[in-house]
């Protein structure tokens, strides 16, 4: 996560094909995040209009950074499947994530 200090609007998505569309169909503000079975996908991203880069965090520790804007949509699904069934190597420390529900969510970069 090279963006510590962002606060994150968390977005629950309930099926991996919506968030996989969501993730390579669109470019979203430097505040999003996804929430889909226990992985927190961040915008780690430099701006909206660059490659769309998401951190990907499990139980408070960074497992994954992923630029999805260079992923098929089929290939992002199997990374998700991967990170799902535990394959992966935690790399970044325990860290907090700066999160809240979206419907609650306020800040400069979205408003």
């Amino acid at each position: 996560m090279l963006h510590h200090h962002r606060r994150f609007a968390v977005t629950v998505v309930p099926s991996l094909e919506e968030l996989t569309e969501k993730l390579t169909q669109y470019t979203w503000t430097l505040c999003t995040c996804f929430e889909y079975q226990g992985l927190l996908l961040a915008n780690d991203s430099f701006s909206e209009d660059g490659a769309q880069e998401y951190a990907v965090y499990h139980e408070g520790r960074e497992i994954e950074s992923l630029t999805v804007s260079w992923m098929t949509r089929a290939r992002l699904q199997e990374v998700i499947e991967t990170l799902l069934r535990g394959e992966y190597e935690a790399y970044g420390p325990v860290a907090p994530l700066h999160t809240e529900p979206a419907s609650e969510h306020r800040c400069s970069v979205c408003q």
